[in-house]
């Protein structure tokens, strides 16, 4: 009799397990989807504090890059509302979020921040939000004039005497309603980059900045914009090349 009672609990503990994980649903892992920004110098990445030649031939190390992009989406589907590009702290990290790569076969953004966040109070965000003031830092200039969009900062020896003197300092901080610039990508693959996960590149040609095949920047005598008055037409060239070297890679 105990043995059969011993079989009876014994046959009803294994049931219970079995009924119990059958029961229990498995949620599937979620896509994600990640974003990185490459700097390059033409066809070379490009490494901060390290040398490179202007069209002009004049000696450049890159101190600092920095951009906003909002609004990262394809037609009313956002993907990432904002998102921002520090080469020096984070590398080419961008963002990742959750999202299925069907659903942004093409994308589009804005480069820098549209005007209701741009002129909004930044310590009102959430605190894991790109745009809330502390994540910002640097970027915001206040709650008045808002985010600064991009920042691209260098050091120039600008005389070809074989000595290094980089004491020409190059400063473009481009912000404003008037600098907001639209960014399109209507052909974009997700490539797979593990379980549940996949990644595209884009490229940020700091040559292609500098030189656009059109026109040219020339750092020994453009080399500051902190979009101030007076200074409209070197900041909109600024944002437009920049908007101009971002590319898929």
């Amino acid at each position: 009799m105990k043995k059969i009672f011993l079989f009876i609990i014994g046959f009803a503990l294994v049931t219970s397990c079995r009924d119990k994980g059958e029961d229990d649903p498995v949620t599937p892992a979620q896509d994600q989807l990640r974003m990185t920004v490459q700097p390059t110098f033409g066809v070379d990445d490009l490494v901060l504090d390290q040398t490179y030649t202007t069209d002009e031939g004049y000696n450049v190390q890159f101190t600092d890059l920095k951009c906003y992009m909002t609004d990262i989406r394809n037609g009313s589907s956002i993907l990432c509302s904002s998102a921002l590009f520090d080469y020096r702290e984070k590398g080419t990290t961008f963002f990742t979020k959750v999202g299925k790569p069907a659903n942004y076969s093409s994308l589009e953004a804005y480069l820098g921040v549209p005007s209701d966040r741009n002129h909004g109070d930044p310590t009102a965000l959430s605190t894991s939000d790109p745009l809330y003031i502390t994540n910002a830092n640097d970027m915001h200039w206040g709650w008045n004039p808002g985010y600064i969009f991009i920042k691209v900062e260098a050091k120039v020896d600008t005389i070809a005497d074989g000595i290094d003197n980089f004491d020409h300092l190059v400063v473009f901080h481009v912000g404003g309603d008037t600098y907001l610039r639209n960014l399109s990508f209507p052909s974009f693959t997700w490539n797979a980059a593990g379980t549940n996960l996949y990644s595209c590149p884009l490229k940020l040609d700091m040559k292609k900045f500098l030189n656009n095949g059109t026109e040219s920047i020339d750092l020994k005598f453009e080399y500051s914009s902190h979009t101030a008055p007076g200074q409209e037409a070197i900041s909109t060239k600024v944002i437009d090349h920049f908007n101009g070297a971002i590319s898929l890679y």
